[in-house]
């Protein structure tokens, strides 16, 4: 017999347990074809099964300094083993992958390159091929590597049109739950491991997992993203412009392009936006890049970048009853959309045939550019809708918001007509559903004041020339709807059927008030049960509560009076065929005509309506 081998002991019926575990009183667990347990494993103990003696176990200072420290980095380099193997093993196979690389480039896999470098130099490269971008790196690299390349992996898939989607069909999953492992396993694996994301590479992948939750609509979980982001640039001390050479840097392309400035400027930017969207607190992180220096060695392009995140700081900031520092970041806005040649603000024409895959890219970027825009006036201005005043302070605001909204309707219509990717940008849905909500409540107003008109003849309302724009308004309000109902119809797009479930209420609203039913608007800033955007029926569907996170909740109630007579006609001389009773508001029945001789059918019926309509 060889004596290499052990003699085996008797033990007790049903026992499994190796002795480390025993010392350790848990259970082992074997996978299938494992002869080591789970546990010993993972701590790269020796798994010895207790038919076998145990052997004494080495006090810690009778083994030498170098051995345990060589034990230590084995166990170290094993465990960066198993990780790689896990991320690799949600990589598609090479089938699937074939399938996806026959797919036009997403628009949405290249919006993460301006990182680490400005868009004005990033727009001179041409663009990776899909084989190319969708390429593992070699066996033996870092774990975060990996974790990047599924990154762009689902980034891509983002991007992809439905109409490209029957393609995917032979996959072994549906590209959706492809989309979904592979974000989410370097997600758990990778960018939330503190071990593994302190250095320049692991930044980045925090960042385009930003991008891809800001792209999915996944609002909060982008900015707990880029808090994340913030905490390890700050202690990477990337805020202070270093670049030192103990900076850790996984690969030499990194180093080559490398500019802690320009990264600080991504973080800042997607901060600043999500904070706005979200109305949640923006980060400390200095802001280094916005300097008068630092701008005067900037292209237009990224000038204007970094004054929009300047802006929006100040927008944050800002007391909204200082109407001398509204009017300051309006003008600031002003010159830095003159920062622009004026027909770079022409709507991109996305559709044209002949545009190659880099130019119809570098139109998307200019969209987005101009998105974020006007995105920053909507914001700016937006708090002074429902306000009024005899001197018309708010005039300006509320003009300047009804245009900029016909500006970003205009513009999503172009966007979601030629890329109607369901997972891709959705921020341009929800700026969407803000310039929908202007636009309503502009012509709302200037309905309410035309009533006005022909009781109080005053002529100074600011909306009154929106009578003539009201069909072109309307119909970009349901050419928009149409969008985004298209996008929900298929029952899996969460976002689109929110945002779908208020605007029909609310352009049905819009379209009552034109026929002469008229509406009650207030805002309120209380606690919202959600952070998000949603809006939510009252009074028997009657009424509608809107809730836009950073303004606030307006509300429509109906129930005011509706009129229609000449203008400058005297409440005296109106015939009973004259009057209107459509949502007849009692208190103000009663405030207006008091004293006045109405008609005892009138009045009647008045009150009969007033009753009925709730």
């Amino acid at each position: 017999m060889d004596g290499s081998e052990p003699k085996r002991r008797k033990v007790r019926k049903g026992t499994q347990n190796c002795w480390e575990c025993r010392r350790r009183k848990v259970r082992c667990i074997f996978a299938a074809t494992e002869a080591v347990c789970e546990n010993c494993r993972r701590r790269g103990t020796a798994c010895l099964s207790q038919e076998y003696p145990d052997e004494p176990m080495p006090s810690a200072g009778s083994i030498p300094v170098e051995t345990r420290l060589g034990r230590v980095e084995q166990l170290v380099e094993r465990l960066y083993e198993e990780l790689s193997r896990a991320l690799t093993a949600a990589w598609p196979s090479q089938r699937d992958i074939d399938i996806i690389c026959t797919l036009p480039v997403g628009l949405s896999a290249h919006l993460h390159g301006g990182i680490c470098t400005p868009y004005s130099s990033s727009m001179r490269w041409d663009p990776p091929s899909p084989r190319e971008m969708l390429k593992l790196p070699p066996p033996g690299s870092h774990p975060v590597l990996i974790a990047r390349k599924l990154l762009v992996l689902g980034t891509f898939l983002q991007g992809v049109l439905p109409s490209a989607i029957q393609e995917l069909t032979d996959l072994g999953s549906s590209y959706h739950d492809v989309m979904s492992h592979v974000v989410e396993s370097a997600i758990r694996l990778v960018t939330t491991n503190e071990d593994l994301i302190r250095s320049v590479e692991g930044l980045e992948c925090i960042m385009i997992e930003a991008e891809y939750q800001n792209y999915a609509g996944n609002l909060h979980r982008a900015w707990m993203a880029m808090r994340r982001a913030t905490t390890v640039a700050q202690m990477m001390a990337l805020h202070r412009g270093l670049n030192s050479p103990s900076l850790k840097i996984l690969t030499q392309e990194m180093r080559a392009i490398f500019n802690p400035d320009q990264i600080c400027f991504r973080l800042v930017e997607m901060d600043r936006y999500l904070s706005l969207m979200l109305g949640l607190p923006c980060t400390s992180l200095e802001a280094r890049f916005a300097s008068s220096e630092s701008l005067k060695g900037c292209q237009p392009i990224d000038r204007m970048q970094r004054i929009h995140c300047t802006m929006a700081d100040r927008i944050l900031q800002r007391n909204e009853n200082n109407l001398s520092e509204t009017h300051d970041i309006d003008t600031l806005l002003q010159k830095a959309a003159a920062e622009m040649p004026p027909q770079w603000w022409l709507i991109p024409d996305l559709s044209a045939s002949n545009m190659g895959g880099t130019e119809v890219l570098h139109e998307t970027i200019r969209l987005m550019d101009q998105f974020s825009h006007y995105h920053l006036l909507i914001r700016l201005h937006l708090p002074y809708m429902l306000r009024s005043s005899p001197d018309h302070r708010y005039d300006h605001s509320k003009i300047t918001a009804v245009n900029v909204s016909r500006e970003t309707l205009a513009r999503f219509v172009a966007f979601r007509t030629s890329n109607p990717a369901h997972f891709y940008c959705r921020g341009t849905d929800f700026l969407a559903f803000i310039s929908t909500t202007v636009l309503c409540l502009a012509h709302l107003e200037s309905r309410g004041r035309r009533q006005g008109l022909a009781l109080n003849s005053n002529p100074g309302a600011v909306f009154s020339f929106l009578a003539h724009s009201r069909p072109s308004d309307r119909g970009i309000m349901e050419r928009t709807l149409e969008i985004i109902e298209s996008m929900a119809r298929a029952g899996t797009d969460a976002i689109a059927s929110k945002i779908a479930r208020i605007l029909r209420p609310l352009l049905a609203i819009e379209a009552n008030a034109v026929s002469g039913t008229s509406y009650s608007i207030n805002s309120s800033t209380g606690d919202e049960e959600e952070l998000e955007y949603h809006g939510k029926l009252s009074n028997g569907g009657k009424g509608l509560h809107v809730h836009i996170p950073y303004f606030g909740t307006i509300n429509f109630e109906r129930g005011a009076i509706s009129k229609s007579f000449p203008v400058g006609a005297g409440v005296a001389g109106v015939e009973d065929d004259d009057w209107d009773l459509q949502g007849v508001d009692v208190a103000l029945f009663d405030s207006l005509f008091r004293g006045t001789t109405i008609p005892d059918a009138v009045e009647e019926e008045a009150w009969t309506q007033w009753a009925g309509n709730g």
